[in-house]
């Protein structure tokens, strides 16, 4: 069975340049699909941008000392990867079975 979508008809204003642009690219029977691609890759973008407007400022040297040097930051990512830190995980999962 065909799950439908519920749709909204929208009215929208755009150069006129852009416009015949569109409709030069993309077919007819393609452009309501189009514009909302673009659309929805445009909101994902604004909200990215606005996560990371929020978390400016919410890491700090002060926060975190040990990682105040681009040394100190490698030697973090370098603990995490470690393979005995792994090792650890697999047993618990393993012991959840």
């Amino acid at each position: 069975m065909a799950r439908t979508r519920t749709t909204e008809k929208l009215s929208v204003t755009l150069p006129q340049a852009l416009a015949s642009e569109l409709r030069r690219l993309v077919p007819s029977g393609e452009i309501s699909a189009f514009v909302a691609e673009a659309v929805t890759e445009s909101l994902a973008r604004r909200r990215f941008q606005e996560a990371l407007d929020k978390g400016i400022g919410a890491w700090t040297d002060e926060n975190h000392p040990d990682l105040m040097t681009p040394e100190d930051s490698t030697a973090y990512v370098r603990a995490l990867r470690h393979p005995s830190r792994w090792r650890g995980a697999d047993r618990d999962t393993e012991n959840d079975k």
